[in-house]
């Protein structure tokens, strides 16, 4: 028997214009939190897109888990560590700034911001925002937070859009998110009302041919309702020239704004790999637009 469908509550997509600059009407207003103190700019981006995000689940958020994945982490902080000591000696560098600075810090200022008391889960790497996506579906699978808001999020740094390793186009801050919800679906199993994730896997491609994906959606499919379903294929790479690259938020900010948009109904599987062997295939079930 397949397992029940994990219905898609909402989602949420946040990036600057096309000259990457960010204003002050893409940061939440606070800028300090009880628990965290000052937040930084990069959090306060950041807390933009969670907070309508999660309007969807009304009052109950403790029980909300938070998982989401990140290629730079908090290599901003870090940057500015050493800059600081570089020019002024440690004397100068700001205590908080070794909290802040590791990798897992914005899932926790997100939690800590939100009262999010479930699951917090941080990952690392190219395609790390739809394996937050799927850890979170896990951790729903498994009994562990009846919700979870996931996905992905990547901040250059200083000077909005930039050149980061491999990535062929200008790289700029995002982050894509999604709230999910265990209990709908549960009567008939594959299925839910809306938009859903049906499926996952997760693994190393062998090679670069023109089907290296072709394995992973036969995982994915594998053990749900849409076994004999031919979905719509969606690859999401390290971006050609020209194209603007959000890193771990690539993903997810596809998820939200193609997979997930009006007209999109069917299944559909959406491949992520970054510049190794390792790739992600998320499972999803397009239905009525969900809310933004």
């Amino acid at each position: 028997m397949s397992a029940p469908a994990i219905r898609i509550l909402s989602t949420a997509v946040h990036r600057p214009g096309p000259d990457g600059k960010i204003g002050d009407d893409l940061l939440v207003r606070d800028r300090r939190s009880p628990k965290v103190g000052a937040l930084s700019e990069k959090m306060r981006f950041l807390l933009a897109a969670t907070g309508p995000c999660l309007g969807a689940a009304g009052g109950a958020r403790p029980a909300i888990g938070v998982s989401l994945g990140t290629l730079l982490g908090a290599g901003d902080v870090a940057q500015r560590t050493l800059t600081v000591a570089r020019q002024s000696g440690f004397v100068s560098v700001t205590p908080s700034w070794y909290a802040t600075g590791l990798a897992n810090a914005a899932t926790a200022i997100v939690a800590s911001f939100h009262d999010l008391q479930g699951p917090n889960l941080t990952f690392l790497g190219y395609q790390s925002g739809i394996d937050a996506i799927i850890m979170a579906c896990r951790m729903i699978r498994g009994g562990r937070a009846p919700a979870m808001l996931a996905g992905g999020f990547d901040w250059p740094g200083e000077g909005g859009a930039v050149r980061f390793g491999r990535s062929g186009g200008p790289v700029q801050p995002a982050a894509g998110l999604v709230l999910l919800d265990g209990t709908a679906g549960k009567a008939s199993p594959g299925e839910a009302s809306g938009p859903a994730i049906l499926g996952w896997s997760q693994g190393w491609t062998g090679s670069d041919g023109d089907d290296w994906w072709a394995p992973l959606v036969d995982r994915a499919l594998a053990g749900t309702a849409r076994a004999g379903v031919i979905p719509t294929v969606h690859l999401i790479r390290p971006s050609v020239s020209g194209v603007v690259d959000y890193l771990a938020a690539g993903a997810p900010v596809h998820l939200a704004d193609v997979i997930l948009a009006p007209g999109s109904a069917g299944a559909h599987a959406l491949v992520v790999r970054g510049w190794g062997p390792a790739a992600a295939c998320l499972l999803v079930e397009a239905g009525p637009a969900c809310g933004r």
